[in-house]
C-alpha cells in the first residue's frame, strides 16, 4: 500500500479502535494534507473529529464509519483548527452542529479557501514549466487532492477556552490550546477511554509546521496535553502515540529556537541535526520565519507574502531529494 504521495506505507492507513468506542482515521504518512481524523461514539450518537483535505477522501472515510454510526448517527463534528485538511470536506457531514473555536473561525478559515488552494496549484503548474523548483513543488503539494467544486461549510457554533459535551452520555472535553500551529487549535479529550486527538500539535515523524505560534504557545499545549495523562494520543499527522511519543516534538521546538536567525537548509543539513529522518524537513523554512516574526513583533504574513514563503520551502525541498513528498511529486 502507498501513502496519498505513492510512498510506501509505513503504518496502516484506515479506521482503527484505539479505545472502546473510540476511533482513528489514520492518512499515512503524514505528510502535507495527509491528516488524520476521529470518531467519537456514544449511546445512540456519535461525533467526528474533523473532515479531510477534500470530498473524495471525506467520503470514503464516512463510507469506513458507516457501520459504526448506523445506530448512533454523527449528531457533532468538531473541527480541531482552520487548516483546510481538517475541515474542507464539512460539507458531507450531516451533523446538527459543527464546532471550533472562536480563533479558528476568525483567522484561518476566513483567510484560505478551497478556491485559494486550486489557484496555488495553478500557479505551480505555470512555475514548474519554467523548469522552477518552487513550481514543481507547489503543484506536487496539491496534486493528490482535489479542491474544485468544494462548498466551504464553517463551524455553526465557536467558544473559547473549554467546552464540555455530552455525546450519547459520554463526557468529551474541548481544550483550546492555540495558538500555536494556528491560532485557534484545540484538543479533544474523552476522559473514560483516556484518549486525546491532538490534532495539528502533534506530528509523529513528520516535521511539525508552525504557521501561527509562538512556540512557547505549541510547548504550552503539549504541557495541557501531558496533564490530561492520556494513553492514547491520536496526532494530526503521523501514527497513533502516546504522550512520550510527543517529546521529540518538545526537542525540535527548542533546538529551533536555539537556531534562530539561521539559514533553513545549513538548519537541517548540519551534521548531528537530530530530525533528519522526518519527512518534509522543509518545513524548517516556514518555522524560522514564524520565530524569527515573534522576536521581531512583526505581524503574520498575508497573500502574496505567504506565496514567497512556500516558494521558498519549495526550493528547499528541491535541494533535499527524497525526503519531501511533495517536491517529488509527479506531474
Amino acid at each position: 500500500m502507498t501513502s496519498l504521495f505513492g510512498d510506501p506505507e509505513r503504518y496502516a492507513a484506515g479506521l482503527t479502535e484505539v479505545a472502546p468506542g473510540v476511533h482513528a482515521w489514520l492518512q499515512p504518512n503524514g505528510a502535507w494534507g495527509e491528516s488524520n481524523a476521529g470518531l467519537i461514539v456514544g449511546d445512540g450518537e456519535s461525533l467526528l473529529v474533523d473532515t479531510l483535505w477534500d470530498l473524495r477522501l471525506t467520503r470514503r472515510m464516512l463510507d469506513a464509519m458507516r457501520p459504526l454510526v448506523a445506530d448512533a448517527p454523527i449528531r457533532t463534528l468538531v473541527n480541531t483548527h482552520g487548516d483546510g485538511d481538517h475541515w474542507f470536506g464539512n460539507e458531507l457531514v450531516d451533523a446538527g452542529e459543527i464546532v471550533a473555536t472562536e480563533a479558528a473561525v476568525a483567522h484561518e478559515m476566513r483567510e484560505v479557501s478551497p478556491r485559494s488552494m486550486v489557484a496555488l496549484g495553478r500557479l505551480g503548474s505555470v512555475l514548474a514549466l519554467a523548469r522552477r523548483a518552487d513550481g514543481r513543488f507547489l503543484r506536487g503539494w496539491v496534486a493528490p487532492f482535489d479542491h474544485r467544486g468544494i462548498s466551504p461549510t464553517r463551524p455553526t457554533r465557536t467558544f473559547s477556552g473549554r467546552l464540555e459535551l455530552d455525546v450519547g452520555g459520554r463526557k468529551v472535553e474541548l481544550v483550546e490550546v492555540g495558538p500555536a500551529h494556528t491560532h485557534g487549535d484545540l484538543i479533544v479529550h474523552v476522559p473514560d477511554a483516556r484518549v486525546v486527538f491532538a490534532a495539528d500539535v502533534a506530528f509523529v515523524g513528520s516535521t511539525p509546521v508552525m504557521w501561527a505560534g509562538p512556540t512557547g504557545g505549541w510547548l504550552r499545549a503539549l504541557d495541557t496535553i501531558a496533564a490530561l495523562e492520556p494513553e492514547v494520543v491520536v496526532p494530526g499527522h503521523g501514527p497513533i502515540t502516546d504522550v512520550a511519543g510527543l517529546e521529540p516534538l518538545r526537542d525540535y521546538w527548542t533546538y529551533l529556537e536555539a537556531a534562530a536567525g539561521e539559514d533553513p537548509k545549513a538548519v537541517v543539513t548540519a551534521s548531528g541535526f537530530p530530525f533528519g529522518d522526518w519527512d518534509c524537513p522543509e518545513r524548517a523554512v516556514i518555522n524560522l520565519h514564524t520565530i524569527d516574526r515573534h522576536r521581531r513583533g512583526a505581524s503574520p504574513p498575508r497573500g502574496p507574502h505567504v506565496v514567497l514563503i512556500l516558494a521558498a520551502v519549495g526550493r528547499l525541498a528541491a535541494e533535499l531529494p527524497g525526503r519531501s513528498p511533495a517536491a517529488l511529486h509527479p506531474p
